[in-house]
């Protein structure tokens, strides 16, 4: 399921220009989708893709901010939908997944996790959304969110307590 990031739905915020909303968020946006998909590369590339595709729709986005986050957690989403299809069918998943070293062990433990748990985990602990925002992502209730926060911070620590 996609979220929709309609420019109508969002709170407006002063516009930034291109440059700016580059500066502002592609590290912290490449931090993200790194931590949901296990590679800084394909991080990078998940978060370029992102900002070609607003930069089509630049002049009508009401939060541009809001927008591309929205945009980078699509294409996480949709990377894992097929790293998925393409285990399922003993296919050997595109790109090598590279980790920073320091990071190697937290990765490794998020990606045990349910796709949907990582993705809540990621957006709690890394993008710092509400409840409420993280469930807009995953197309879930706030409820749902909380379960699986707890869900995956419990499958965290038995991870990494072995």
């Amino acid at each position: 399921m996609r979220v929709q990031a309609d420019a109508d739905q969002l709170p407006s915020a002063p516009p930034l220009a291109v440059d700016d909303l580059w500066t502002e968020h592609y590290a912290r946006l490449v931090d993200l989708a790194a931590a949901m998909v296990g590679s800084r590369a394909r991080g990078e590339e998940l978060v370029q893709d992102a900002f070609a595709k607003v930069l089509k729709r630049y002049d009508t986005i009401a939060n541009p901010g809001a927008y591309i986050r929205t945009t980078v957690v699509n294409g996480a989403k949709s990377e894992l939908r097929k790293r998925e299809v393409r285990r399922r069918l003993g296919r050997k998943a595109a790109g090598p997944a590279t980790v920073d070293a320091d990071d190697e062990y937290l990765t490794d433990a998020l990606h045990r996790l349910s796709p949907n748990r990582r993705i809540a985990i990621v957006l709690r602990y890394y993008a710092d959304l509400s409840d409420e925002q993280i469930g807009e992502h995953l197309g879930v209730r706030p409820a749902t969110v909380r379960s699986l926060l707890a869900r995956g911070i419990a499958d965290l620590r038995e991870v990494i307590d072995r």
